[in-house]
């Protein structure tokens, strides 16, 4: 073996061995691996260890609305065990032995007794946040994006989606994929007072020199971007995300909403009191400002929402032309095609810049490292409540955008730009 490949080896090997902090993708809060706690593989009929009522797990749950987890076997606290009954692997405290010599792997949050993943604390935790004002479209660019990583993203880059856990998958696939992909119908907008879970998803690599990834997507309502009660329940996840989706709506805009409205025939009313600006207001407020400084340097997208509606101002040219990028599908395949993005990222950019500018340079101020997108998380308006087809467009672009800038996956140049 050549010294290149030795010292490739070693570097891969460093990275494989290093310890990460744990931010429990439930309820977000920072621990170090070493105070996790174990669920009991089995219950057994003596005292201290019989099933029961996890009280903080179900206090949990009803936060959300779920029912009760019911009778399980009991959480164990390390601290209450000698060093004989912990096992360790790459320095993680990762199983334990209790009075009985029963070995348990399963880890648990010691603060909402959810379990870890098991890469928890070899490597980072990675949460995406997905925020935005009401009506933006983030329940329906969720699915689209979950749906599009599962069964379309997988072709072209040597990754796979899975749920954290069944629960999950089968609320997402039964209250979200279902109802709008399988059976046409729109979704919902979120409710502030629903309280939604956060969607867990693992993304797992070919090369196993690269560690699993789980990422939470956190659907908030957008009601609560701007209600300062609400964004003190959920803050804690913006303040731990690893990179934002900033969904904004371009009907949001009073500059061009009611021209979009009128060119598409379409009936409803606005609500300006949510523009893009009072959402970034409330964003800055409560992550910002909270971290210290008055710039982020997390990786934000800034993602033009429902793109098939832009087509109708074309005819004017005033905004947007109908050769536009905005309405052109692009595969990143391989790597993250940077010469596409640019010319995606510098569109979106001037578009916002024409509607409003002080948006744009609000953006530009507060955070460092944005990229621009545009998608349809559709590809065509519905029908009322109905969706005719599901066609989306460019949707999961600003996902593989953050997995770039997370170190994820390579950047490139497509042969046709060079």
């Amino acid at each position: 073996m050549g010294l290149f490949w030795r010292k490739k080896a070693a570097v891969e090997q460093e990275k494989m061995d290093k310890t990460h902090e744990i931010v429990c993708l439930h309820c977000f809060r920072n621990f170090t691996s070493d105070r996790v706690m174990f669920r009991a593989l089995e219950s057994l009929d003596v005292e201290g260890y019989r099933a029961q009522y996890d009280q903080i797990l179900d206090d949990y749950r009803t936060r959300f609305h779920m029912d009760t987890a019911g009778e399980l076997p009991v959480a164990l606290d390390p601290d209450e065990f000698g060093e004989a009954n912990k096992g360790y692997h790459r320095g993680i405290l990762s199983s334990l032995k209790d009075d009985y010599g029963n070995l348990t792997t399963r880890r648990i949050c010691p603060f909402c007794h959810n379990e870890l993943p098991q890469s928890a604390g070899f490597a980072p935790s990675t949460i995406i946040s997905v925020v935005g004002a009401s009506q933006s479209g983030k329940s329906v660019y969720l699915t689209s994006l979950i749906h599009t990583l599962k069964t379309v993203t997988p072709r072209n880059f040597p990754i796979f989606c899975t749920p954290i856990n069944n629960e999950m998958g089968r609320k997402f696939k039964y209250e979200y994929e279902d109802p709008l992909i399988e059976n046409g119908m729109l979704l919902d907008p979120t409710q502030k007072e629903k309280q939604q879970e956060p969607f867990i998803f693992t993304f797992s690599f070919s090369d196993e020199t690269k560690p699993e990834i789980n990422i939470a997507f956190f659907d908030v309502a957008g009601e609560g971007m701007i209600d300062t009660g609400y964004m003190d329940i959920y803050a804690s996840h913006i303040r731990n995300s690893s990179g934002i989706l900033f969904l904004v709506d371009p009907l949001q805009f009073r500059s061009i909403g009611r021209k979009i409205l009128l060119k598409n025939n379409l009936n409803y009313e606005l609500r300006f009191a949510d523009e893009p600006t009072e959402v970034l207001s409330g964003l800055v407020e409560d992550y910002i400002y909270k971290q210290g400084g008055g710039v982020s340097n997390i990786p934000t997208g800034i993602v033009l929402t429902k793109t098939d509606l832009l087509e109708a101002l074309c005819d004017s040219g005033e905004y947007i032309k109908a050769e536009s990028h905005f309405f052109q599908n692009y595969t990143h395949s391989g790597f993250f095609n940077m010469s596409e993005f640019y010319h995606i990222d510098g569109e979106v950019d001037g578009f916002i810049a024409d509607i409003d500018p002080n948006f744009r340079n609000a953006l530009k101020r507060r955070f460092s490292n944005l990229g621009f997108f545009a998608v349809s998380a559709l590809g065509t308006q519905p029908e009322g409540q109905r969706v005719a087809s599901f066609t989306p467009i460019r949707v999961d672009e600003p996902f593989l955008w953050l997995l770039h800038q997370l170190g994820y996956i390579d950047g490139g140049t497509s042969p046709k730009y060079s």
